[in-house]
């Protein structure tokens, strides 16, 4: 086996969209072998108390899907008056190849739901549930879609300066992500 190249632009698109993320064991109870691990407590303690909550910026479905699946973290999240912010990504990589931003508030949005797991763990909520604003990398190539993103009530859309790196693409300029995260801090 070789390693897989998740960059976009050198390693082509998984040939279909990934719908879902969820753990399998052979101790699972149903046809996919479907398991619910537990979270660890301190990390819902620390969605608790914590005066924003950040989805970082990383490959969607193996980085950040797999920690929002797990009970307990989208009825947490849910619950919170506080900023929720995704950092969205400033290139597209071979898992998120066409999705535009409010794709990726889709999938965060399914995957802290369960949307597509059996309906005993299933939670309705919507996308401004989760995410009530969105940072996006100046010049980035992912496509931010307004109307696309107000229909799923998120309204706050914060243009960040970035930097081209060419090995990876479009990143945020650290210092102006610290300032825009610090400004929807000082007035939140």
């Amino acid at each position: 086996m070789q390693p897989i190249d998740k960059d976009a632009s050198s390693a082509p698109a998984l040939p279909s969209r990934i719908k879902r993320v969820f753990y399998m064991s052979s101790e699972g109870s149903n046809l996919l072998h479907e398991v619910f691990p537990s979270v660890n407590p301190t990390v819902l303690e620390q969605l608790r108390s914590v005066d924003c909550i950040v989805f970082g910026m990383g490959s969607l479905f193996t980085s950040i899907c797999p920690s929002l699946v797990l009970l307990g973290v989208g009825e947490t999240i849910s619950l919170r008056s506080c900023p929720k912010v995704l950092l969205l990504n400033g290139t597209h990589d071979r898992e998120t190849s066409g999705f535009s931003a409010s794709c990726f508030v889709t999938a965060i949005t399914d995957a802290l739901n369960r949307t597509y797991g059996g309906p005993h763990n299933c939670l309705k909520n919507s996308p401004n549930k989760y995410i009530n604003t969105l940072l996006v990398p100046k010049d980035g190539q992912i496509p931010v879609d307004v109307e696309s993103l107000a229909s799923q009530g998120i309204f706050n859309v914060v243009t960040v300066d970035s930097i081209h790196d060419p090995k990876v693409g479009v990143l945020f300029d650290p210092k102006s992500l610290i300032q825009a995260l610090y400004n929807l801090l000082t007035n939140a």
